[in-house]
């Protein structure tokens, strides 16, 4: 991790108040790849227009937060809470989405190509479209919203895999 990305975690770290005030000042992009966040608690932040590719935001607490046309491509987001969360238009190639929270997250135009949403609940996400699931990776453990379709393509769990 670069000093600059660890700077910005470090303003992250002070609080969500704090990295609010620091965005407001910044409308353009911030890049911060491969930030090191693990089960951060950054409820209503707002991360839009960030690019943070290969982050670990595994088990971060996202709610309510913005994401809007943010790069999280490659990004380790298992089990994050991104309840009610802007993702409008964010990239999201290749994330980690397993055991994601995803209820009432708005995800529309969100670019999931390959993006991992097996055991994710996305069942009352919205702006979800059946094209943008069929590039994802998904299981029967992924709750979706009843206006899509479960690709055929997504894989079953097997009896082993389930605990």
């Amino acid at each position: 991790m670069s000093s600059v990305v660890q700077e910005m975690v470090a303003i992250l770290n002070r609080g969500v108040d704090c990295w609010n005030v620091f965005r407001s000042g910044r409308p353009d992009f911030v890049v911060m790849n491969d930030a090191s966040l693990p089960e951060a608690q950054l409820p209503q932040v707002n991360l839009s227009r960030t690019i943070a590719m290969e982050s670990n935001l595994r088990g971060a607490n996202l709610a309510d937060a913005s994401l809007e046309l943010s790069v999280l491509r490659k990004s380790d987001l298992r089990n994050s809470n991104l309840r009610s969360a802007n993702i409008n238009g964010a990239d999201l190639c290749r994330a980690d989405l397993s055991g994601a929270d995803l209820r009432d997250a708005s995800l529309v135009r969100c670019f999931l190509k390959l993006a991992n949403l097996r055991g994710a609940n996305l069942s009352t996400a919205r702006g979800l479209t059946d094209a943008q699931l069929s590039i994802a990776l998904g299981d029967d453990r992924t709750l979706l919203p009843v206006y899509v379709a479960r690709p055929a393509t997504w894989t079953k769990t097997r009896p082993q895999e389930v605990s």
